[in-house]
């Protein structure tokens, strides 16, 4: 899918962003990095992520969701990057075993999606 379909994708923003890690490898080095991020919003294959720091397209990457009670991981590929004026915003491809629990997660958590 090319990025132009992913960002076509039907987006559900969340009423209240969720904390949420982003854990970042280079397909071209080993190590990880680890920024900081909002969770905006939900799509059947990924999700919205808001960031400060700049992040690789085409990393591989696994989102830590920082929920109290029930925290989760997803991992995915940041397929896209957009400079806002709040920050830089991630369009994140999730793996095809997590898309669909991605979902239901964020019921579980009671997140509200407008």
């Amino acid at each position: 899918m090319n990025n132009l379909k992913r960002r076509q994708q039907l987006r559900h923003p969340l009423r209240h962003p969720i904390p949420v890690l982003v854990r970042h490898r280079s397909l071209r080095r080993s190590d990880v990095h680890v920024v900081e991020g909002l969770l905006l919003d939900a799509s059947e294959q990924g999700m919205g992520v808001l960031v400060m720091e700049p992040v690789e397209l085409a990393s591989r990457c696994t989102i830590e969701v920082c929920d109290e009670d029930k925290p989760s991981r997803f991992r995915g590929e940041i397929c896209y990057a957009t400079k806002t004026e709040y920050g830089i915003r991630l369009g994140i491809e999730l793996d095809d075993d997590g898309s669909a629990r991605f979902l239901g997660y964020l019921g579980e958590i009671s997140a509200e999606l407008e």
